[in-house]
């Protein structure tokens, strides 16, 4: 074996025996290898490194192997030796057991190492996982904890101050280490480092640091810790350090302020010198007590005057970067502001050269009352009795006195010291005799009323202060003297307090729904303020101005709380005070849930309990009683009442409103009901109801009519157009009318002279275009109550929201051009009451899950050279366009493009009539579909090309499938008839196409619904999914979305998922959208490999 050694008793000192030893004991040997036809045992050694150990047993004898460098050197180390003592303890060989312990008995006649390693247990797996992570963990801590041999070592520190020429000092440490005694580290730096990399540094030929037998005590190594994070800091900022800080001696390092503080704390307690400007200390000390500076104030014996003794300074040593005064072997912690004031008595005291300040005695009043404050907070101050006994120090009463004079209002400020006063403006002379008493102002209230003054508009005159203009004085009275009232005694005149409210005005507000209940009447009301002014003050609300100033001169200040409703109502409602009549406004009532969020028990509204009845209606309608038809064929679910019941709150009211519950939840059943009580209240005078639904679902309002209200006559208007006239000349006749919306479009010139109880707009969503004749014609029937049903009222844009609410409440929301520049949070507020939307997993908590799965598939090779041609083709094309004629011009030739690309996904021959290849994606749907065959799944394919939907049934016709076709082709009445067929269990498979038959098909029989090809609009595959997962379904709905990988399709279903957020924030949780595509959105799915 390669590099084998011989074992043999001389090559194993005592010292590698005992390290060795150590690492068993410590667990650092790994599990053995044996590998019998070798006779040889392998193991690992944990140590700084890990080291593989190989020992084989020969007729010879033993040999071993080490990979690590002093095996390398010596043919001996630690690592065999504790591999030995390792295999001694698992090896069940009798005669290389013996072999094994004849040799370690060699080493261990020490009892105590014997003793030592048989109490040693052996350690599991999980144990020696633990130590060796820990192992790692130590070995990465430049302080780890000593080993049982390691010595620890002896520290020493020394702080310096070192003066610098243009700057305030700065603090040094240098360090001392040793063992029995210390040497100087003559580069601290490179101590560091070493420490750092737990390399051996040389001292001297006594003593040199080595990590694996030295460790620092537990004190010593936290500030060592320190000193290296100062050594990392200073090392990534080493090119600027010279220029910060000059010539420093390698042994020494600078202490940065933001350790300072710290370091200092440590070595206080440790072993450490200070050397500062007054000397040598063996110990210093950091603290947090007040500075013991004295200052002395006397009188000057040879002059008339007096002296301040500032040779404390001559001790004190500031530290301004430290924020610390250094006097004597003490570091005293200080604050800016005590900074702040040494710093400036320094300045000044170097003019004096002797330490003594001179005070004239005309100086001694100004210098107490505005220095003595300062200098008791950096020492005391002690006054001598010959001057203590003339000095007073009365408190400080500031007066200020207002007037008005010729439309100014004037202000005088005063200093009262009891018989002393005081001006800080005009030319008034300071009321004071001569005396001998030295008086001590209080200067920082005097500052502090003045810095308040100094907010207020005044100007100066020379004479006096003064406010000329009005919004000023409104300003100083309402925003500035109230911060001054418990400052200041504030004297003013009659005409002042004319000016002023005594109490701030606060308007009594009641709210009352008219007997009509049309409008609602909110009435204002001022104590000591005329209505004919509240008009004056809302117009003032309404532009925005701080006050109104009525005409005896009072401010009526209008930021105040009380008012912030009121302009927000007014602002939002769009309310002209113009047409307040004494103080009362009128709005309709369906502004009920806006007033009440402004006009609310908060600011003190009362409402009448008409208006207390209309909230309760609207916000909480499953408390609302409202009796359900007699003749309904169905017995409601409890959301289904509750809908109901909101329907009813809203018709009471004639309000409208938008049904917008999840697809499946029984919409219709919910809007029959409601036409059956209307029907069943007012059978005599009653005008019809008239539904509009998309030509495809008028057969099945019929049916459900005919299900769930027989007793109702309903008449569908379809066929020609003579078919249709002849129908409506005997609507009379009819309780319920059914129409397609392009009918009632055709027909609108018979239905505009007629009129209906109710309007019912099925799949609303086809109004969402307000410019449209179908949403023109439909906004112009006359009919006393509308409402809409819709899962999806907003498709692509909030405009879509506005066009429905244009048709139920005309002026509910403002013009187009203002409504869009409305916040959605608004939006939102005022359209919620009226719309009521249920999501199927809140409501109906035993309908089964619905799984969504999307399926990716390649294109075939043919299939690909297509794509990339065409992709880089309308790339250029739509590039040359945009750059040429922009965006909104080329804006469909554009999505035709992106149109193309989509079907070549599906299968190029949508459009390449010559075609004879495959479809990545139809193979991979065939192999779905009879997967979903042997397992007994009935299926819905969408798609919403036709011409894919027919390529699709001719290969399920070549395979003996058959399946139900729907289009945009099909007749409504064969629909319905299909549908039912379907889930009675005839076929197994139902194409679909995307827009003919997402919306109004109960499709319960199918659990798997595939999504052949994306639609732009997110919303419309929730439908179609939708058709399966409804009432009525018994298992759980696989819903599978087939996507090409690397194609445009990847792009729209990412970029479907950044556009589901407008529904959520406007409607309810659990709508989608997918808004127009933006001119960068098209550059974004154009962007492609």
């Amino acid at each position: 074996m390669k590099n084998m050694m011989d074992l043999n008793k001389g090559m194993f000192t005592q010292s590698v025996y005992r390290r060795g030893l150590q690492y068993y004991n410590q667990g650092r040997v790994g599990q053995f290898t044996h590998y019998a036809d070798e006779h040889s045992w392998r193991t690992a050694v944990f140590g700084t490194e890990v080291y593989d150990v190989e020992i084989q047993f020969t007729n010879n004898g033993i040999s071993y192997f080490c990979e690590c460098p002093a095996h390398e050197t010596y043919h001996s180390c630690k690592h065999t030796v504790a591999a030995f003592l390792e295999l001694a303890d698992v090896i069940q060989d009798p005669i290389d057991r013996e072999a094994l312990h004849q040799f370690l008995g060699q080493f261990e006649s020490d009892i105590s190492f014997r003793r030592r390693r048989m109490s040693r247990q052996r350690p599991d797996p999980a144990t020696e996982m633990i130590k060796l992570f820990s192992d790692y963990i130590e070995t990465s801590d430049t302080t780890n904890e000593p080993s049982m041999i390691a010595r620890p070592l002896k520290c020493e520190y020394i702080i310096k101050t070192h003066q610098r020429i243009w700057d305030s000092p700065l603090l040094t440490v240098e360090i001392k280490i040793g063992e029995q005694r210390t040497y100087v580290v003559k580069k601290i730096r490179e101590l560091l480092s070493h420490i750092q990399q737990q390399k051996e540094l040389i001292f001297t030929k006594k003593f040199t640091y080595d990590p694996k037998i030295h460790y620092f005590k537990q004190e010593d190594q936290e500030i060592i810790q320190l000193l290296m994070e100062i050594y990392t800091s200073e090392s990534f900022y080493q090119g600027s350090r010279n220029l910060q800080y000059g010539y420093i001696d390698p042994r020494e390092m600078v202490i940065p302020p933001l350790h300072a503080d710290r370091l200092l704390q440590m070595l206080q307690h440790r072993d450490c010198q200070f050397k500062g400007e007054t000397g040598t200390y063996t110990e210093f000390y950091r603290s947090d007590e007040e500075l013991p500076f004295t200052f002395e104030l006397d009188q000057n014996q040879q002059a008339s005057g007096y002296n301040l003794d500032l040779h404390f300074l001559n001790s004190a040593v500031i530290l301004d970067d430290y924020q610390f005064v250094l006097s004597g072997n003490i570091f005293y912690k200080v604050d800016q502001k005590q900074l702040g004031i040494l710093n400036e008595m320094g300045k000044i005291v170097n003019l004096t050269h002797n330490r003594t300040l001179p005070i004239k005695k005309e100086q001694i009043e100004s210098f107490l009352s505005h220095v003595m404050p300062s200098l008791n907070q950096i020492g005391d101050l002690q006054i001598k009795e010959q001057i203590s006994n003339d000095i007073i120090q009365p408190p400080l009463q500031a007066k200020l006195y207002l007037d008005i004079d010729e439309e100014h209002l004037t202000a005088r400020l005063e200093y009262h010291y009891e018989d002393y006063t005081f001006y800080p403006f005009g030319n008034y002379k300071d009321e004071r005799q001569e005396s001998n008493q030295i008086l001590i102002r209080d200067m920082e209230k005097e500052q502090e009323v003045m810095n308040i003054i100094e907010t207020a508009p005044f100007k100066y005159n020379g004479n006096e202060l003064y406010i000329d203009e009005e919004d000023e004085i409104f300003s100083f009275l309402y925003d500035v003297l109230p911060k001054l009232e418990d400052k200041i005694a504030i004297y003013t005149t009659n005409q002042i307090k004319q000016m002023m409210l005594e109490e701030r005005q606060y308007p009594d507000i009641q709210i009352d729904l008219d007997a009509n209940e049309n409008f609602l009447e909110i009435n204002f009301d001022f104590e000591d303020i005329h209505p004919d002014e509240i008009q004056h003050i809302f117009q003032s609300i309404t532009e925005k101005k701080r006050y109104y100033r009525l005409p005896n001169g009072t401010f009526v200040p209008l930021e105040d709380d009380a008012f912030t409703p009121i302009s927000k109502l007014m602002n939002e409602l769009n309310i002209n005070p113009e047409n307040m009549d004494e103080g009362q406004i009128t709005v309709p009532a369906y502004r009920g849930m806006q007033v009440e969020e402004y006009m609310n028990k908060e600011i003190g509204a009362k409402y009448n309990k008409a208006f207390r009845q209309l909230l309760r209606d609207i916000k909480t309608p499953d408390e609302s009683e409202y009796t359900l038809p007699e003749n309904l064929n169905a017995d409601l679910r409890e959301y289904q009442n509750v809908g109901y019941q909101w329907l009813k709150g809203l018709s009471h009211y004639r309000f409208g409103g938008i049904l917008a519950d999840d697809m499946g939840l029984g919409k219709t059943l919910q809007a029959i009901a409601f036409l059956l009580s209307d029907w069943e209240e007012k059978q005599s005078e009653n005008d019809p109801a008239l539904v509009v639904a998309p030509a495809s679902l008028v057969y099945n309002w019929k049916s459900e009519f005919s299900k769930f209200a027989p007793q109702l006559n309903v008449v569908v208007v379809s066929g020609s157009r003579d078919e249709r006239r002849g129908k409506l000349e005997k609507a009379t006749e009819a309780d319920v009318l059914v129409t397609s919306y392009p009918s009632l479009r055709q027909d609108i010139e018979v239905y505009q002279p007629m009129t209906f109880s109710t309007m019912i707009l099925d799949e609303a969503q086809a109004i969402k275009n307000h410019l449209t004749k179908t949403a023109k014609a439909v906004k112009s029937i006359v009919a006393s109550k509308r409402f809409a049903l819709s899962g999806t009222p907003i498709e692509n844009s909030l405009d879509e929201l506005w066009s429905i609410f244009d048709c139920l409440m005309p002026g509910f929301f403002p013009n187009k051009k203002t409504f869009n520049t409305l916040p959605q949070e608004q939006i939102s507020r005022m359209s919620r009451p009226f719309i009521l939307r249920r999501l199927k997993q809140d409501v109906l908590k035993e309908l089964p899950d619905k799984i969504e799965t999307v399926h990716t598939s390649e294109l075939t090779k043919e299939q690909k050279q297509l794509y990339l041609g065409y992709l880089e083709r309308i790339q250029g094309e739509a590039a040359n366009a945009i750059a040429a004629e922009g965006f909104q011009k080329n804006r469909m030739k554009i999505l035709a493009g992106l149109t193309r690309l989509r079907q070549l996904c599906c299968h190029p021959s949508l459009f390449i009539e010559d075609y004879q290849g495959e479809s990545g994606k139809l193979n991979q749907l065939l192999e779905i579909v009879e997967n979903a065959r042997e397992n007994n799944q009935r299926m819905l394919i969408f798609s919403q090309f036709s011409s894919m939907l027919q390529i699709i049934q001719q290969k399920l016709t070549d395979a003996g499938m058959d399946a139900f076709y729907l289009d945009g082709q099909t007749p409504s009445k064969e629909r319905v008839e299909m549908a039912e067929r379907f889930n009675q269990g005839e076929k197994e498979i139902f194409l679909i196409s995307l827009k003919a038959g997402g919306t109004g098909l109960n499709l319960t029989g199918a659990a798997t619904v595939i999504l052949y090809d994306l639609w732009w609009n997110p919303a419309i595959e929730e439908q179609a999914a939708g058709r399966a997962h409804r009432i009525g379904q018994k298992k759980v709905v696989q819903v599978f979305r087939l996507i090409t990988e690397g194609t445009i399709e990847e792009k729209i279903y990412s970029l479907q998922q950044k556009k589901r957020e407008l529904i959520e924030n406007v409607i309810q949780p659990g709508e989608t959208m997918f808004k127009s595509l933006s001119e960068e959105e098209i550059k974004e799915l154009l962007s492609m490999n």
